[in-house]
């Protein structure tokens, strides 16, 4: 891809990174978790008419070259919170040729699983894929972390059905909370194992360090590692810096733990969804 057809993307509130395409539609998040940065990136810029994709996103997603093949959703907002709408935008590009991600934080009906389960069969059969990943971060902590967020039972329920609907699914344990304890990571390991090929996680990024999230002096009792300042983070639309915070010790024992459930641990949903994409490859 020139210079001019990323640009032309990225002035579309399309990020390119890589192999895939991360798709940002500025509509505020109604779960609003402490750790998100999403109204960070969207603030000034606000999609009032609450549409995930313009006309224009979808032209310039069924235009995307050969060497771009996944379509990430949703990356700034929670994608099925307008459930029908989600549907849509999984159908129309369902039929583009690449491959396509989706997270969430919400419980889906068995009607929207079932209808979802069509799409996968679509992509299926034109050679792709459908990864459906559910958030949980954290247990004992939700309160603090993800108030709003339905319970992590319902995300649990939600992770087994798609399973059981065939639809290849995930477990982002992300953001990698640094005062979660390993307790919480056993739990939730243990609870969704059986529904899943993989998990993934990654660094919590916060604008700054406070009360409400965590201060500077917990973050050194935890051994977590943070970036002297704000940095430009690789996968967001440009001119969002947030500090970067690591916790290498608890990401080690997570690691472990899935290793010991018999999974794999991601650097994240594309890394999952290209080891996907090779082990199914590998069986024809």
């Amino acid at each position: 891809m020139n210079n001019h057809e990323f640009r032309k993307y990225e002035d579309s509130n399309l990020k390119i990174d890589e192999d895939r395409v991360l798709t940002y539609s500025n509509i505020a998040c109604p779960l609003d978790c402490t750790y998100c940065f999403s109204n960070e990136i969207i603030r000034g810029h606000e999609n009032e008419e609450g549409i995930y994709l313009s006309e224009e996103q979808f032209d310039l997603l069924e235009q995307l070259p050969p060497e771009i093949t996944t379509i990430m959703l949703g990356c700034d907002t929670e994608f099925l919170q307008d459930k029908r709408q989600a549907l849509q935008v999984l159908e129309r590009l369902s039929t583009t040729g690449k491959d396509i991600s989706v997270i969430t934080k919400l419980p889906a009906s068995d009607e929207f699983i079932s209808n979802l389960a069509d799409i996968n069969t679509t992509l299926k059969t034109n050679g792709n894929i459908l990864t459906f990943s559910v958030s949980l971060a954290c247990t004992d902590l939700k309160d603090k972390w993800e108030p709003r967020v339905p319970s992590v039972e319902s995300r649990i329920d939600t992770l087994r059905r798609v399973s059981e609907a065939g639809i290849d699914a995930m477990l982002a344990i992300r953001p990698l909370l640094p005062d979660v304890s390993k307790s919480e990571f056993d739990e939730i390991i243990e609870k969704t194992k059986d529904y899943v090929f993989g998990y993934y996680s990654g660094p919590l990024y916060l604008k700054d360090l406070n009360e409400d999230t965590i201060t500077a002096e917990s973050l050194i009792s935890l051994g977590c590692t943070v970036s002297e300042e704000a940095e430009e983070v690789q996968w967001m639309p440009e001119g969002n810096k947030f500090l970067k915070i690591e916790t290498p010790e608890l990401r080690a024992y997570l690691r472990n733990r899935v290793e010991q459930s018999g999974k794999i641990l991601f650097e994240g949903a594309a890394d999952g969804m290209n080891y996907l994409k090779r082990s199914q490859n590998a069986q024809y």
